[in-house]
């Protein structure tokens, strides 16, 4: 993936890893959904699991310029908010065919969990 982004095999055990990961591509899907700058895809992430207050928003914030970088993200200052300025951030037409490669991936690795759990049933139903 463009920028590091994305899962490398071979890397340990890659804990960390993944975790970056699925959050990119959770970002990705809320971006996907509409543009939003940090604090609502902070509040956004709790629906993927993240608990808002065990998360450091310069967690999100450098996620975010790692997907700008890659380009899988754009942002621009909000001229029309009525507070102070916000950066709005945007995925791109590159981000949504990654994200697109990415869901295609993990569906694909779904099935094949399943199989695999399936096998596993079969054979321990069987004793």
């Amino acid at each position: 993936m463009p920028g590091g982004l994305g899962p490398e095999p071979g890397r340990g055990r890659g804990g960390g890893q993944r975790k970056m990961f699925f959050l990119q591509s959770c970002l990705l899907v809320l971006l996907h959904r509409e543009p939003g700058y940090g604090y609502s895809l902070m509040s956004g992430l709790q629906e993927f699991g993240f608990e808002a207050g065990q998360m450091d928003i310069s967690i999100l914030y450098r996620v975010l310029r790692d997907l700008e970088a890659a380009q899988l993200v754009s942002s621009a200052w909000d001229e029309n908010s009525l507070g102070p300025k916000r950066r709005v951030y945007t995925i791109t037409a590159l981000g949504e065919a990654h994200l697109a490669d990415w869901m295609q991936s993990l569906r694909q690795r779904r099935r094949q969990i399943e199989t695999l759990e399936t096998a596993y049933d079969t054979v321990t139903h069987s004793d």
